[in-house]
Order: structure tokens, then sequence, then C-alpha cells
């Protein structure tokens, strides 16, 4: 499957073999979102095609979801920060870093 694309304005325009190589096009910058594309008589904008505006939706689901799972990581990392220094003291006498008996070296405030 040919399509013709040309930029809005050009007298000339580009040829792609296949929907594959025009979406690799696109992805890279080489065809624009608002280059025409021939779709049988009529010259449509690529972002109105069908299959790049599910791409489009796409993406901006996956980056929604990528938004919250960072979220909840940092939220989670936070958590464990705040827990970690309240039970410092605790935390230290298990894993060994410090001795039964042992003298801190800087006085409690």
């Amino acid at each position: 499957m040919k399509l013709e694309v040309k930029q809005q304005g050009a007298a000339q325009g580009l040829t792609v073999q296949s929907q594959k190589e025009f979406l690799q096009l696109y992805r890279r910058g080489v065809i624009a979102a608002d280059d025409l594309v021939l779709r049988g008589e009529k010259w449509v904008r690529a972002r109105d095609l069908p299959w790049i505006h599910g791409m489009h939706q796409e993406t901006r689901r996956d980056n929604k979801q990528l938004f919250w799972i960072t979220l909840a990581m940092m939220l989670l990392g936070l958590v464990g920060v705040f827990w970690i220094q309240s039970h410092a003291g605790t935390v230290a006498r298990k894993t060994g870093a410090l001795p039964p008996g042992a003298v801190h070296a800087v006085p409690a405030r």
C-alpha cells in the first residue's frame, strides 16, 4: 500500500511504500502531524489518520501510568526513609552496626 505524503503548500511530495515505513518516518519526525496524506481522493492531515490517532492515545495512557507508578514509588521510598529515621537505634542493633553497650559519640539534643 503506497502512501503519498506532502507538506502543506509544497509542490512535491513523498511516496512511502508501506504503512510500517510511514510510521517509522512519523516517529522520527520526518513526517509531521500537519503533513498531508492522500487517502482515496482526499488529502487528510497525518494526525487524523486512524492508526496515528490510536498511537497518540496509547502513548498518553502509557505516560499517565508511568507517572502514577513513579509517584507511588517515591511515596513508598519517603515512607521508608521516615520509618528508618524513627527506628534507627533498633535497626542498628539488629544489624550489628551498633554493638550492645556502645556509647554515642554525639550527645542527644
